[in-house]
């Protein structure tokens, strides 16, 4: 009887031990889930959470070129300009043809009236057969305002091309023509144009900087 007490206070205080023993912790996140957590808050256009999560997966993978594009979006909408430019030329620095970079580091120097910069990385945009059509339509207002009127021609009617619906760039179209003598009628008044990143999101005023 004696024996099968102590058998059972052992077995008792065996499973007292182990209930008290402390769990061990979570592993951490990777950088891939940091990512996915980060691109679910964007869709939500939760871009102060998705900018935290973008970040968490860029110091686990510096390497990680979608999630320093990301991470310069998420910045760029919430007005955080010189965050997003660097994440945006990070991002270049890891892969120079990484188009969508550069397309928006050219739209971002574009509504901060650094028209050169952005210009170079617009044009690279296009020598990599972006189909957004706001590098298009930067791009010609530049050369526009350049006095390259042929040029700008040429890349508005790229821009049509590639989006038809997007009436601010026809506009644009129609007033280089008359600027170079290939139209008739007057001047179409310009269109006023929300500068911002298509797709939702907070835009992007030049006047706040």
């Amino acid at each position: 009887m004696r024996r099968v007490t102590t058998v059972v206070f052992v077995c008792l205080c065996l499973a007292l031990a182990a209930g008290c023993a402390k769990k061990a912790p979570p592993p951490e996140p990777t950088a891939q889930e940091y990512f996915d957590s980060g691109m679910r808050y964007f869709t939500q256009e939760n871009y102060t959470m998705a900018l935290s999560e973008f970040e968490m997966a860029v110091a686990k993978s510096p390497s990680f070129v979608e999630a320093q594009y990301y991470l310069g979006v998420s910045a760029f909408k919430l007005n955080m300009v010189d965050r997003a430019r660097r994440a945006f030329i990070d991002a270049l620095n890891l892969n120079p043809n990484h188009v969508k970079s550069r397309e928006a580091l050219g739209i971002l120097y574009y509504l901060t009236n650094d028209f050169n910069e952005s210009k170079r990385h617009l044009e690279a945009a296009r020598n990599l057969n972006s189909i957004n059509v706001e590098v298009y339509f930067y791009l010609g207002k530049i050369y526009v305002m350049e006095k390259r009127c042929p040029e700008a021609i040429e890349v508005f009617q790229k821009g049509v091309m590639v989006d038809s619906t997007f009436l601010p760039i026809k506009t644009e179209l129609e007033n280089a023509k008359r600027l170079c003598g290939k139209g008739s009628g007057p001047k179409q008044p310009p269109v006023i144009y929300e500068k911002k990143f298509r797709g939702g999101g907070m835009a992007i005023d030049p006047s706040d900087f």
